[in-house]
């Protein structure tokens, strides 16, 4: 099985890019060969929730304002630490290369949510994915999961889905420094771990097995910065965190309401190659996102594509990194430092 490699890109310097490369090679010689995460459980998932709990339905959809103050989790750190990152698993992700040039996707899914606001849970793309056993990975606000408990519970436990870490009230992590930045990462860290332990003390799942529950990871494996914005430090401290920093490649822009869905489906048709990650929202804000799904699945199928989770591309070969962190292009996201830094 192939390990996670990644190499470091450096904008405008191809020499940067084929130095990382080859740096990318040595770490993957110094790599032991890992087993790739398993992810969910097809037992518990059926035991604790029905069919039509499942299905959802379109009140969850629903998004308002929150004025209520944000408390933290009742624990402030996971009690489970992952190893710290190889210097080769370092760096923003923007994508993979995978070994034999395989066509693989990773289709993600934001579940942003502010200090401010209860976003929603789009059933109809859940739906979709689970209908066509599409595998996806889902980048959960730690607010997001404290305000939709058993909605975040059951995509822990769906073996089609990994959830990743989005931060905890979704700050801009190249404004916030020291203790808030990290607080944001730790404290979703630890949110997951305790919906984990909620799901382990269920009946339904007791009676699945123990060796059932072990299938779901007990904290995410993989992060995302808020806005695409990060810093040195926050990606240093996410090395030190055992989380490499997951960005995208595919820009859908579904947040927008004169994004239509044709217009998501076109930018992921066109834009499409091995290893790409696209990104996408599933809170409510993923305007024509589920319209768009089955023209976006059957079209690359047709191409001969498979839809795997982060954990498993980035398992498949080398990754592109950068040290900078961008929707498109360097720069082009620090709108939003001017927007959620003005207070500071």
């Amino acid at each position: 099985m192939a390990t996670i490699i990644l190499y470091f890109a450096l904008a405008h310097s191809s020499f940067a890019q084929v130095h990382a490369i080859e740096q990318g090679r040595q770490v993957h010689d110094q790599i032991c060969t890992e087993k790739i995460p398993s992810f969910g459980s097809r037992k518990i998932l059926e035991s604790c929730w029905s069919s039509e709990e499942l299905l959802g339905n379109a009140a969850d959809k629903k998004i308002r304002r929150d004025s209520k103050p944000v408390p933290p989790p009742a624990r402030m750190e996971p009690k489970t630490n992952l190893e710290p990152l190889k210097p080769g698993l370092q760096n923003s992700i923007r994508d993979v290369r995978p070994d034999g040039g395989k066509k693989i996707t990773a289709l993600t899914f934001d579940l942003c949510e502010r200090g401010s606001e209860i976003t929603g849970y789009d059933y109809e793309i859940v739906n979709y994915l689970r209908a066509n056993n599409i595998k996806a990975t889902f980048f959960a606000s730690g607010k997001w999961m404290l305000d939709h408990p058993e909605k975040i519970m059951q995509l822990m436990a769906d073996p089609l889905f990994e959830v990743g870490n989005h931060a905890w009230t979704h700050d801009d992590l190249r404004v916030e420094k020291g203790i808030k930045m990290a607080d944001q990462i730790l404290w979703t860290q630890a949110q997951y771990e305790l919906f984990w332990e909620e799901l382990q003390a269920r009946p339904c799942a007791k009676q699945a097995g123990a060796q059932e529950m072990e299938k779901i990871p007990k904290v995410p494996l993989v992060f995302r910065f808020p806005y695409g914005a990060c810093s040195r430090e926050a990606l240093d401290f996410l090395a030190s965190s055992g989380l490499p920093a997951v960005q995208w490649s595919i820009v859908t822009g579904d947040p927008s309401k004169t994004v239509t869905a044709e217009r998501i489906a076109g930018a992921v048709i066109k834009n499409i190659k091995p290893g790409s990650i696209v990104i996408c929202h599933a809170n409510g804000f993923g305007y024509g996102t589920s319209r768009a799904l089955p023209v976006i699945f059957q079209k690359l199928k047709e191409k001969g594509y498979e839809f795997v989770t982060v954990s498993e591309l980035l398992e498949s070969g080398p990754a592109f990194a950068t040290r900078d962190c961008y929707e498109l292009k360097p720069g082009d996201n620090h709108r939003y430092d001017k927007i959620f830094g003005k207070n500071k």
